[in-house]
């Protein structure tokens, strides 16, 4: 699976498990249409269909008049008359300097504005957040699938939520005890056969499950490996390094802190997507009925944790045991409770 990686995958599973954040970036690294639709889809979006595509034009041109009217930018022709997004995401990977900074700024808002979209349509919705996690959970459960069908060697995959009684001792637990901040309500958990595919997995998933540019930044933890030994291990890969955007090769600065509660010999990789569903006609009628809606795309927040075989037997024993790791953090609960 090593072999396959492109330097545009290469970037992307970088980001994930950097936990960056892809406003930073000043290109975007694809070749052709065809990579172009496969970042539309795992958006949500169709690139056949012309109501998709009428909706992302008016969240191009949302995006071309915010920065206009806040910071008076003045864009080329061709930005604003483009007519398929692909063709826009091909000028972000263009050599022309000037069209794909423009062409950069415009793609970095269209993702702030179809956020906020997203968040705001899962907010008018009749729906649970067990019904949305079900749907999440069949999403990943077919391109896990597939994967497998197609020779990635994932040993094991699993979901889960968290139990109310989990729920209320980890918010016990948090300096910052609000439900909002909880971003693993919905865990998928992936056991690879080596170290080594993990990062094809992630590059796998980036594309085909969830966007790499909705990585929650900071949220991204990588115990297993240094990601620039990585690449540099591997000689194919290191080549690739000074054609990568200069950001991906401090790894672990934007990481945030370990848990305290967890062993420091437990060994696991894991971020935070904001992941896309996109809803059918037929789920809107019951979820929105007679509610106008712009968008039919909702973001759901889930947590994946992928470790290697080996990593994952070890990481259930002694005090790198999940059992361990409850018992510590019961343990930190009730000195808090008990506090006087």
């Amino acid at each position: 699976m090593i072999v396959r990686l492109t330097l545009g995958e290469m970037e992307r599973a970088g980001l994930v498990l950097r936990g960056g954040s892809v406003l930073d970036w000043h290109r975007l690294k694809v070749e052709s249409l065809e990579e172009c639709d496969t970042i539309l889809r795992v958006n949500g979006f169709d690139p056949e269909d012309e109501n998709d595509q009428v909706r992302l034009k008016e969240i191009r041109l949302s995006a071309i008049d915010y920065l206009e009217r806040t910071f008076q930018f003045v864009f080329a022709s061709e930005i604003r008359n483009v007519e398929y997004l692909s063709d826009l995401m091909l000028m972000a990977a263009g050599k022309n300097p000037v069209l794909r900074r423009q062409a950069c700024t415009v793609l970095k808002v269209m993702l702030v504005v179809h956020h906020i979209e997203a968040r705001e349509l899962k907010s008018r919705l009749n729906i649970s957040d067990h019904e949305l996690f079900h749907l999440l959970e069949d999403k990943a459960a077919r391109v896990v699938s597939e994967m497998q069908d197609q020779g990635y060697p994932i040993i094991d995959f699993q979901s889960s939520r968290k139990t109310h009684d989990s729920i209320m001792t980890k918010l016990l637990s948090k300096w910052q005890g609000n439900r909002a901040m909880l971003y693993d309500m919905l865990r998928f958990r992936i056991v690879t056969a080596t170290v080594e595919e993990i990062v094809p997995v992630v590059a796998y998933l980036s594309q085909h499950l969830f966007p790499f540019h909705y990585t929650v930044p900071g949220e991204s933890h990588n115990s297993l490996f240094s990601l620039r030994d990585y690449m540099r291990r591997h000689p194919r890969i290191s080549k690739m390094i000074p054609e990568l955007q200069v950001d991906l090769l401090y790894d672990g600065e934007t990481h945030t802190a370990p848990n305290p509660e967890t062993s420091g010999t437990y060994k696991t990789t894991n971020f935070i997507v904001d992941l896309p569903l996109r809803l059918e006609d037929r789920q809107l009628e019951i979820w929105a009925p007679g509610l106008k809606l712009s968008s039919r795309i909702v973001h759901v927040l889930a947590e994946f944790q992928i470790v290697d075989q080996v990593s994952n037997r070890n990481n259930e024993k002694g005090e790198s045991s999940h059992e361990q790791y409850k018992t510590r953090r019961l343990a930190k609960v009730r000195q808090r409770l008990l506090r006087a």
